[in-house]
């Protein structure tokens, strides 16, 4: 059973028994991500998160990397734009030892100053290598083209950004934003829930604020556009405007992106790559927060089969507007229903799951309460929700040689 708690600071603490498991995994979602960057300093967010595990709890760097060692915690943290996400993985029987150093990194990390130029370093060194890393620029190119101002940031920052971000900024961020009001904390395995939630309040019980919200300013620019870059293959990528996670057509825009092509009996897979052999790989995803929701479809090609691909993808999710059937959308839902049953294997999957829904929707559904909404939609509703997709303008990127499609050439992301 799912239990969810607010503790009196607004720290919110979700947790997922499992009597058979022997791990325990938990998520720490602090609202500090990199929507709250300012353009000039792109940066602090990145800057911030390779701070944070270089001392904590009255550790330095390396008594703290030897104390996460010590407790088996198999830890990662990733920069999100509105929050950053810190998980750790380890045996059922260190609860006691993981939460005070999971929690004391993501909400009091010493920052010391000796520390910051040795982290610029390694960002710079991190963007630096985003080039040689095609696939990613274009998932990172294609959301600053659409997603609304500020949530568009890639999460690495900029040159620019990390260059004019000094130390003191980091510290405001953590003054800001490393508070419980806004904060989530979620824990998976073989843990007894009472003693969980009072590890968690005995090292959160001090802990005081509300992070300020940063304000939706304006829409991407949208549209069409080539980032050149000397690569054999062409990457593709676009998107259009789909439900927010949590709004009444989510899962209208799960199902029909999944038919497009969420398995490799979707209308992509068959059409573009096995019949027409216009690339090595295509797919297509629902993407969402509680803000903003997006379908997304991205293909690899040579230079030579760019614009044929690009004209297929377009027809084909025209087609979908069309004659989507029955069969389709119900082969589509038996797979999302067998990924969520598979998730449920793993305790890391099912905390993550825990912390995102807890963040986008406010609540926490059970598996077994998502599969019935999923198992309850008319697969006609599916089919007309999908005709609205002949109307849509998406954004369109790409990343590969010069004239490879009759974009205009733009900026590198960062």
């Amino acid at each position: 059973m799912i239990e969810l708690h607010t503790l009196a600071n607004g720290l919110r603490v979700v947790m997922e028994p499992r009597d058979t498991a022997s791990s325990l995994s938990m998520q720490c979602l602090v609202p500090a991500g990199s929507a709250h960057d300012a353009p000039d300093t792109d940066g602090v967010s990145p800057l911030f998160l390779e701070m944070a595990f270089r001392g904590a709890n009255s550790m330095n760097t390396k008594e703290l990397s030897d104390a996460l060692d010590r407790a088996g915690m198999q830890r990662s943290a990733h920069v999100g734009t509105r929050y950053l996400r810190y998980a750790a993985t380890t045996t059922a029987d260190r609860l006691s030892e993981a939460v005070p150093l999971l929690l004391g990194t993501a909400f009091t990390p010493t920052l010391p100053p000796s520390e910051f130029e040795r982290a610029r370093r390694l960002c710079e060194q991190s963007l630096a290598s985003l080039p040689d890393d095609p696939h990613e620029e274009t998932g990172l190119l294609l959301r600053k083209m659409h997603i609304d101002r500020p949530y568009h940031r890639s999460g690495m920052g900029t040159l620019s950004g990390l260059q004019q971000s000094a130390i003191e900024d980091v510290h405001r961020r953590r003054e800001m934003c490393c508070v419980p009001d806004g904060a989530i904390v979620s824990v998976c395995g073989g843990i007894d829930p009472v003693a969980c939630l009072n590890a968690v309040q005995r090292q959160a019980d001090t802990l005081q604020g509300t992070p300020p919200t940063p304000a939706p300013q304006e829409l991407g620019p949208r549209g069409q556009h080539l980032l050149v870059r000397p690569t054999a293959q062409v990457h593709l990528a676009m998107a259009w405007d789909a439900a927010h996670l949590g709004g009444p057509e989510e899962d209208l825009d799960r199902l029909a992106c999944a038919a497009l092509g969420g398995t490799t009996s979707g209308r992509l897979f068959t059409e573009v790559r096995q019949r027409r052999s216009l690339c090595y790989a295509v797919s297509a995803r629902y993407a969402a927060n509680s803000l903003q929701g997006s379908c997304i479809l991205r293909a690899g090609t040579t230079p030579e089969n760019a614009a044929e691909l690009l004209e297929v993808c377009q027809a084909e999710i025209c087609r979908m507007s069309e004659d989507l059937s029955v069969a389709e959308v119900q082969r589509a839902r038996r797979t999302m229903i067998d990924a969520f049953v598979l998730q449920g294997e793993s305790t890391q999957a099912i905390a993550s799951r825990l912390a995102s829904s807890v963040a986008n929707r406010g609540d926490c559904p059970t598996m077994a309460e998502r599969i019935a909404a999923l198992e309850k939609i008319n697969p006609e509703a599916v089919i007309e929700h999908a005709r609205s997709w002949n109307a849509i303008t998406p954004t369109i990127v790409a990343v590969g040689p010069s004239g490879c499609l009759p974009f205009p050439e733009c900026d590198p992301v960062c």
